[in-house]
């Protein structure tokens, strides 16, 4: 495999694996576990490919964030949700945090793990675990993500 040059020094980089860094979005947190990288002798991090963040983005949007369990968001100025199975109103407040798991492999990159931490409530008909809305969380997923990259020291690409 090669390896591209370190974006900071030009230095040679090698693989490494970033053990975790974590970010948050208002109540949305997200955690990457085991996430390949490139690194070079000065602990300079970059991303195996320019384009590996946005693939990582639209894979948790468009693939794993869509199997969440979630209700319906109805309302155009005063935004109100319902139980995705029943239709029955969910509450305001939150039950409870819930964390879900994504185990992934994008190509060109090993399997790593992605955990999604979110408000859970609980719907008073049916009992169902469920997110307000898949809306609300796809809204807070790149700047929670952005935020992990942040704390792992990986620049933009």
């Amino acid at each position: 495999m090669t390896f591209r040059s370190c974006v900071r020094c030009r230095g040679a980089t090698r693989s490494e694996v970033l053990e975790r860094a974590a970010g948050e979005a208002g109540p949305i947190a997200v955690a990457v576990e085991g996430m390949p990288l490139l690194a070079c002798d000065k602990g300079h991090r970059q991303f195996l490919q320019p384009d590996f963040p946005r693939r990582l983005l639209e894979h948790l949007l468009e693939e794993d964030e869509g199997r969440l369990p979630a209700g319906e968001e109805k309302g155009l100025l005063l935004k109100h949700y319902h139980c995705g199975q029943c239709g029955a109103r969910l509450t305001a407040q939150a039950d409870h945090q819930a964390t879900f798991r994504f185990d992934l492999a994008l190509e060109d990159a090993g399997p790593f793990r992605v955990a999604l931490t979110a408000p859970v409530y609980r719907c008073p008909a049916c009992a169902r675990d469920q997110v307000h809305s898949l809306n609300e969380v796809r809204k807070r997923t790149p700047e929670a993500l952005t935020h992990v990259f942040q704390a792992a020291g990986i620049p933009p690409a």
